[in-house]
């Protein structure tokens, strides 16, 4: 199980250039990808894209990415070899024009920085694309290393809010024939004050009560709770993208919670039903941020 929330950093350097790519991820329902590139690396942000496609399900991600330049490398490092070679001819046949006795020298093309601009495509396919998908890799890492971490503690919490669950469930199906005899018992009092002084068919009074007593047992609603239970407890032990059937699971817990509740005047079992809704409440928040 993984967490939608992480963080991952990593910086690579080389001779001439330090990359460093930051991941950040929090909830969201669908997978949103917001990758933030340098201008010179705009070409690689679909290949960026792609690659944490196959990392993560869900969640917002955001990633950082950032190039810096070592002080040790100079312009000269990518000379434009052609707008060099033209600019040597030019100056040659000037002093060749004008008779000039100097020899051509390095100092000369210095003054013609137009002449070491960095050849950007060249450079980021040698010097900071492997670079970058080091980094890519390692901070990617970093970042589901740490939603795994955050994973493995929401299934901890969650376990043992859902043990405390099952064990109201078993208490509130322990006290369930209660209700059934308190609710007829009820019925039967109102009943009885409202035709006390007439002659009526005690027998065919008891078995109408007991079909609208049947009506309140709760033991069925019970039994689905604790199906429900065993099938969260499964599912959370799965792979892949489990949050939302989690989330439908703990919203058919609540009906079943809800129906409990509206068929018991009991107070000993409202008092666990709230409860119980209140630890499903709580499980449904985790779950929002589970991928």
């Amino acid at each position: 199980m993984r967490s939608m929330t992480g963080y991952g950093k990593a910086v690579l350097s080389n001779e001439y250039f330090t990359v460093s790519v930051e991941i950040k991820g929090v909830n969201n329902r669908f997978l949103d990808l917001s990758v933030r590139l340098p201008k010179e690396l705009s070409s690689e942000e679909i290949q960026v894209r792609e690659f944490l496609k196959n990392k993560v399900i869900r969640g917002k991600i955001f990633v950082y990415v950032n190039v810096e330049q070592s002080q040790q490398n100079g312009s000269e490092l990518f000379v434009d070899w052609q707008a060099a070679e033209k600019k040597v001819k030019q100056l040659n046949a000037l002093r060749e024009r004008f008779k000039l006795a100097d020899e051509l020298k390095l100092t000369h093309l210095l003054m013609f920085p137009e002449l070491f601009a960095m050849d950007l495509e060249s450079v980021v396919e040698t010097q900071i694309r492997p670079l970058l998908l080091g980094a890519l890799e390692k901070a990617a890492q970093e970042f589901i290393h740490m939603r795994e971490q955050e994973g493995a503690n929401l299934l901890r919490d969650m376990r043992q809010r859902m043990r405390k669950i099952e064990e109201l469930v078993d208490e509130i199906k322990e006290i369930a024939p209660q209700n059934v005899k308190a609710e007829f018992e009820r019925l039967y009092r109102n009943v009885q004050s409202l035709i006390e002084e007439q002659n009526i068919d005690r027998s065919r009074m008891e078995q109408e009560l007991a079909i609208l007593s049947d009506r309140v047992d709760i033991t069925e609603e019970c039994v689905r709770l604790k199906s429900h239970i065993g099938l969260f407890n499964q599912t959370v032990e799965n792979d892949g993208d489990i949050g939302k059937r989690l989330n439908f699971i703990l919203q058919e817990m609540h009906r079943e919670a809800n129906t409990i509740n509206s068929k018991t005047t009991m107070l000993e079992i409202s008092h666990k039903v709230i409860t119980i809704k209140e630890e499903i409440e709580k499980l449904r928040e985790q779950v929002q941020n589970i991928e």
